[in-house]
C-alpha cells in the first residue's frame, strides 16, 4: 500500500512553503489518485494553467444515486398497520414540503434569489405551516390551533440579499484566462461590506492552525482556510469560527473557507467569523487548491486576487406560526409531545423536510379512532429553528401551558431518512473525488437525555426489529430545537437525527432522500409513541442508575 497520507501531507507542506517564501516551487507533473488509482496527467497549458474550471451549482448533483434501491422496509408483528405510513404517502408529503422551498426559489423569495428556502418570517415558512395544520384537520383531528409568535424585539435577521465572489484574471495564469465566479461562494452572517465590494489578494492558509499563520502574511488579503467535516458541518463551527477570528485579527481582510464535501454545492454555516466571511463548496475549493499550488510553481502566487460584492438585510419584526394538533388520550391527562422543525435553507429535503413528513404521518395514524392513544399526544409543526428571535418550542410551552406542565416526554423528529454515501474509488474529470450513495441510510442519533433504560430499550427495538440505523451507542445528545423545551421541567426529552455531510447544502434534494428509510422510521416511530403513552410515568422519566 502507498503511503498516501504521507504523500498528500508532504504535497500541502511544499506549497505552504512556496507561499510563505514566494519562490517557484516544483510540483510533479503526474498526481496520484487519492485512493490508490491510476496516475492522471496534469495539463499544464492554456487558461487558468491549463485547470479545468469547476461545474456551475447544480450542474452536476452533489451524491450519485445509482439504479440499486435502499433497502426494502422490515415490518415486524409489532409494527403498526395503516397506509399513512406507507412509502408512497410519506414520499408524496416530502415532495410537497419540499416544493415550498422551490416556490421561495422561483418567486425571489429573499433578493436575488440566490438563497431560498423555508424561511420562518416569511410567506415560504407561513405556508408550510398552514399546509400542517391543513394536514392535521383533514385527518379528522378536532382540536388544531395555529398560535403566532412575534420575533424577540432585540433580535435581528441577517440575510444576504445578493453577492458574488469572482477569481481576477491574469496573463501570468495562462493565456485566454478570464474572470472565473464561484458559484458556490455564500457569505456566512453577518458579514458586511462597506460600499459594498472588496478586491484583494488571497492567501492559503490550509487549516489555519496557529503554527502555520504565525509565518504567513495575511494582512490586506483575503485568508483562504481549508475544512474537511468529519460529517455535519456542526461539528467544526468552532474550529472554523475561532481560526477565521485570528486570522482577522492578524490583518486578514476576509476570509474564505473551502468546505471540502460532495460536489459543488452553497453550504450556509458557521457564523461570527470577525469581518466578512465566505463559504466555498468542494469542487471550486478543489479548484483553488490546485491554482494556488500552479501559482506558487510558476512565481505568480502574488497575482492571485478575488472581488467580492454583497449586499445584506437585518430583519427586524418577523411573525411566524405554530400549528398545534392535540388528540385526547383515552385515560389520561398526561401528554406526549412530538415535534419537527418546519423551515429550512434551501431546499432542505433532510433538514426538515423527511422529519416533517414522519411527523404528519404520526398525526394522521393516531388521528384514527382505532389508534386513539391512552396519553394525550401533541403535535407540533414548529417554526423558528433557523431564524433569531422565533423559538416555535418556547413559543409552545409559554402559548400551551396546560400541556406542557402535564408533558411526559418530547419527541424531537429531526433529520431521519437521508441516505448514507461514501466517496467512490473513482474522480471526476478534475480529480475531485465522487460521493455515492449506497443502499442504506446515514446513521441516526437516539439522544435520550435522561437516559431512562425504558426508553433505550425501545431504540434497541428500532434497530433489532425495524431496521432503523441507529447508531450503537446509547446517547443523551439533544439538537437546538430540543433546548426550547427545557420549560417542560421533568418531562424526558428524546432526539431522533441524523448528523450527515449535505446538511444546509444546496444538496439536499429530494433525490438523497430514501423512501424506504422514511417508512422505516416512521413505522418505528408510531410504535414507540404507542409504548410511551401506555408506560408508567416512573419508566418514562426515570433516569438511568448513577454509575
Amino acid at each position: 500500500m502507498k503511503p498516501v497520507l504521507h504523500v498528500r501531507l508532504s504535497r500541502t507542506l511544499r506549497t505552504l512553503a512556496c507561499v510563505v517564501l514566494t519562490a517557484s516551487c516544483a510540483v510533479p507533473a503526474v498526481a496520484q489518485d487519492e485512493l490508490g488509482g491510476a496516475p492522471r496527467a496534469e495539463k499544464r497549458d492554456g487558461p487558468w494553467f491549463g485547470l479545468m474550471l469547476p461545474p456551475a451549482v447544480g450542474e452536476t448533483p452533489a451524491v450519485v444515486v445509482g439504479a440499486r434501491m435502499p433497502r426494502p422496509v422490515r415490518v415486524p408483528a409489532v409494527a403498526p398497520a395503516g397506509n399513512e405510513l406507507s412509502s408512497a404517502v410519506l414520499r408524496a408529503d416530502l415532495t410537497t414540503i419540499v416544493g415550498f422551498s422551490k416556490e421561495s426559489r422561483s418567486t425571489k423569495e429573499i433578493g436575488s434569489g440566490q438563497q431560498w428556502g423555508r424561511i420562518s418570517g416569511f410567506a415560504s415558512g407561513a405556508k408550510t405551516i398552514e399546509w400542517a395544520a391543513q394536514q392535521f384537520r383533514t385527518a379528522g383531528i378536532a382540536d388544531v390551533r395555529v398560535q403566532p409568535i412575534a420575533q424577540d424585539a432585540r433580535s435581528s435577521f441577517w440575510l444576504p440579499l445578493s453577492w458574488e465572489v469572482k477569481l481576477l484574471a491574469d496573463p501570468a495564469f495562462g493565456a485566454g484566462t478570464s474572470d472565473v465566479i464561484l458559484q458556490s461562494a455564500i457569505p456566512v452572517p453577518p458579514s458586511e461590506l462597506p460600499g459594498g465590494t472588496l478586491t484583494a489578494p488571497l492567501v492559503f492558509v490550509g487549516t489555519a492552525n496557529r503554527s502555520i499563520i504565525e509565518h504567513l502574511d495575511v494582512k490586506g488579503k483575503i485568508a483562504v482556510q481549508l475544512t474537511v467535516p468529519q460529517g455535519h458541518m456542526l461539528f467544526e463551527r468552532g474550529t472554523v469560527t475561532s481560526n477565521a477570528q485570528a486570522l482577522m485579527k492578524r490583518g486578514a481582510v476576509a476570509v474564505f473557507n473551502l468546505v471540502r464535501l460532495p460536489g459543488n454545492e452553497l453550504g450556509r454555516d458557521f457564523s461570527n467569523c470577525g469581518g466578512p466571511c465566505v463559504n466555498i463548496g468542494g469542487r471550486d475549493g478543489y479548484f483553488l487548491e490546485q491554482l494556488f499550488d500552479r501559482a506558487a510553481e510558476a512565481g505568480a502566487g502574488d497575482k492571485l486576487r478575488a472581488r467580492i460584492s454583497l449586499t445584506t438585510k437585518a430583519f427586524t419584526g418577523l411573525k411566524a406560526a405554530n400549528a398545534i394538533a392535540v388528540i385526547p388520550g383515552r385515560r389520561s391527562q398526561e401528554t406526549v409531545i412530538i415535534d419537527a422543525h418546519a423551515d429550512a435553507w434551501f431546499d432542505g429535503a433532510g433538514d426538515n423536510a423527511d422529519g416533517y413528513s414522519v411527523m404528519i404521518a404520526l398525526a394522521r395514524h393516531f388521528a384514527k379512532p382505532a389508534n386513539r392513544p391512552e396519553r394525550s399526544l401533541v403535535f407540533i409543526a414548529s417554526a423558528g429553528h433557523h431564524t433569531p428571535g422565533i423559538n416555535g418550542p418556547r413559543g409552545f410551552v409559554a402559548a400551551n401551558p396546560d400541556l406542557a406542565k402535564n408533558a411526559v416526554l418530547m419527541l424531537n423528529i429531526e433529520h431521519v431518512a437521508q441516505r448514507n454515501f461514501s466517496a467512490a474509488r473513482t474522480t471526476n474529470a478534475d480529480g475531485y473525488r465522487q460521493a455515492v450513495a449506497d443502499t442504506g441510510e446515514a446513521p441516526i442519533y437516539a439522544g435520550v437525555v435522561n437516559r431512562a433504560p425504558f426508553l433505550d430499550q425501545l431504540f434497541e427495538r428500532g434497530v433489532d426489529d425495524f431496521g432503523v440505523n441507529f447508531i450503537s451507542q446509547t446517547s443523551n445528545m439533544q439538537s437546538g430545537e430540543t433546548g426550547g423545551f427545557g420549560l417542560l421541567g421533568g418531562a424526558a426529552l428524546v432526539t431522533v437525527m441524523q448528523a450527515p455531510p449535505l446538511y444546509h447544502t444546496t444538496g439536499e434534494v429530494l433525490d438523497v432522500i430514501s423512501t424506504p428509510g422514511l417508512e422505516r422510521m416512521a413505522r418505528f416511530l408510531a410504535y414507540f409513541v404507542s409504548e410511551v403513552s401506555q408506560a408508567p410515568t416512573a419508566d418514562v422519566k426515570r433516569p438511568a442508575p448513577a454509575r
